[in-house]
């Protein structure tokens, strides 16, 4: 059987999805600024580009409790890679005094949150949920906690 056309063209979009960033994230890391803001605008559009940009708008769930709260701090997944996003970006605002560059990058990594909510809400891939930012917050934490302590280790050495 031949795969259909939006399936082969889903399993394109994800191979170039795992070929590219990584390698856009290790510049950024690096601080190239030109590949954060290639891995940013790449990482907006995939939401889209993965449903062909045919939108089917969902209602978001905007429902939030301590217990569903608890709950969505289940989602390791979402923590390690918001905390990969806060640090890509504070390497982005180096130049800045230490407070400003945590604001800078939890500020980033609460409004890639915010999109790629409303995004999933959009797309109708995935589920918009109020809940899902406290992952994407407790990824920033960790991501803070790692930025304290390799400053501090820094200033030690």
């Amino acid at each position: 059987m031949v795969p259909s056309y939006h399936c082969a063209m889903e399993t394109l979009l994800w191979l170039v999805t795992m070929a590219v960033f990584p390698v856009l994230g290790a510049l950024a890391f690096l601080g190239k600024r030109w590949a954060y803001v290639t891995f940013v605008v790449l990482g907006i559009l995939f939401f889209p580009a993965r449903v062909g940009f045919h939108f089917h708008p969902q209602p978001c769930e905007c429902a939030l409790t301590i217990p569903l709260a608890l709950f969505s701090l289940t989602k390791y997944w979402h923590i390690v890679l918001f905390a990969i996003f806060f640090l890509l970006t504070s390497v982005q605002a180096r130049g800045y005094r230490a407070r400003a560059q945590y604001l800078i990058a939890a500020g980033a990594v609460m409004a890639m949150g915010v999109y790629v909510e409303l995004a999933e809400g959009l797309t109708g891939k995935g589920h918009c949920r109020l809940r899902d930012l406290v992952p994407d917050a407790a990824g920033a934490l960790v991501g803070s906690l790692v930025l304290f302590f390799l400053r501090k280790s820094r200033k030690e050495d």
